[in-house]
C-alpha cells in the first residue's frame, strides 16, 4: 500500500460534541478519528482486561486464527461501559444513524503478528441513507501502517452500486481505499455501510481494539443483554442501561 494513499490526520474533538469538519468527514468519507477519548492508563487497563477474559476461558469458536477475540465483553465486566456512553461518541453514532440508539455489540479484538487480514465486506447491509448501524473502534494502541489499521473505501457508503459484487478478490488491495491511521487512545467511528475491512499485522507486537457497534432500535442485536450479570447490570449508569435496551 502506497504512503500517499495513507490518511493521517486525525480529527481533533471539543469536550462532549462533534466539530463541522469531523461530521462533514462522517457525512463525505464515512469515517472519523477523534483522538485523546482514553488515557494510556485506561488503555492499558483495558487490553490487560481483555487479554485476562481471553484467557480465561474457551473463546476458539470466535474470531479469526491468531487473533484474540472475546466477544460481549459486558459479560465480564462493567469496566468497558465508557465504550459505550463517551458523551463525543454518542454524538457521532447519532449524528450518522439517528437520536435514538442501541448498544449492538462490544467485542475485544486483539491482533497478533503475521494475522488479521481481513476481506473487504460491508455486511450485505442496504445503502443509506437513511443508516442504521455505526461501528466504534477503540484504540487501545496506536493504528499504524504496518499493524493491521482499518482501511476503508471513502463515500462507499452513499455509493448505491454493488462495489463487492464486482471484486474478483475482497482480500486484495482496492484502487480507492484508504488507510486509516489512529493515534493510541483515539476512537475511530465508522459507517458500517461502508465498505471496509482490517488488515493484516506485519509489524512484531500486538494491535490491542476494542469494536463496538450502535444501531436504530428495530435492528436486532446478536446478544441478548438481559444475560449480562446482576452485578454488572448494577454497575452502569441508566443512560448505558437505556443503550441495552434494559430499561
Amino acid at each position: 500500500m502506497q504512503e500517499d494513499r495513507l490518511s493521517h490526520q486525525p480529527s481533533t474533538a471539543a469536550a462532549t460534541d462533534l466539530t463541522d469538519d469531523q461530521k462533514r468527514e462522517l457525512d463525505v468519507n464515512g469515517w472519523c478519528v477523534i483522538p485523546g477519548l482514553l488515557t494510556d492508563e485506561e488503555c492499558d487497563r483495558f487490553a490487560e482486561a481483555v487479554d485476562e477474559i481471553w484467557l480465561s476461558g474457551d473463546f476458539s469458536a470466535y474470531g479469526e486464527p491468531g487473533v484474540r477475540f472475546v466477544p460481549m465483553l459486558l459479560l465480564y465486566s462493567a469496566l468497558f461501559e465508557k465504550c459505550l456512553n463517551h458523551p463525543v461518541v454518542l454524538a457521532a453514532a447519532r449524528h450518522m444513524i439517528g437520536p435514538e440508539l442501541r448498544v449492538n455489540l462490544i467485542n475485544g479484538r486483539h491482533v497478533y503478528p503475521r494475522t488479521g487480514h481481513q476481506p473487504l465486506h460491508d455486511f450485505d447491509r442496504p445503502i443509506g441513507p437513511p443508516f442504521n448501524k455505526c461501528n466504534v473502534i477503540w484504540c487501545l494502541a496506536e493504528f499504524t501502517a504496518t499493524n493491521g489499521s482499518t482501511r476503508a473505501i471513502p463515500g462507499s457508503h452513499r455509493d448505491r452500486t454493488r462495489l463487492l459484487a464486482t471484486m474478483t478478490d475482497p482480500m486484495a488491495p482496492h484502487p480507492d481505499e484508504q488507510l486509516v491511521l489512529a493515534p493510541r487512545g483515539a476512537a475511530l467511528l465508522h459507517n458500517s455501510h461502508l465498505i471496509h475491512a482490517g488488515t493484516g499485522n506485519r509489524s512484531t507486537a500486538p494491535r490491542h481494539s476494542i469494536h463496538n457497534a450502535f444501531t436504530t432500535p428495530d435492528v436486532e442485536s446478536p446478544y441478548d443483554w438481559t444475560t449480562v450479570p446482576a452485578h454488572v447490570q448494577q454497575s452502569l449508569s441508566p443512560e448505558t442501561l437505556t443503550l441495552l435496551g434494559l430499561r
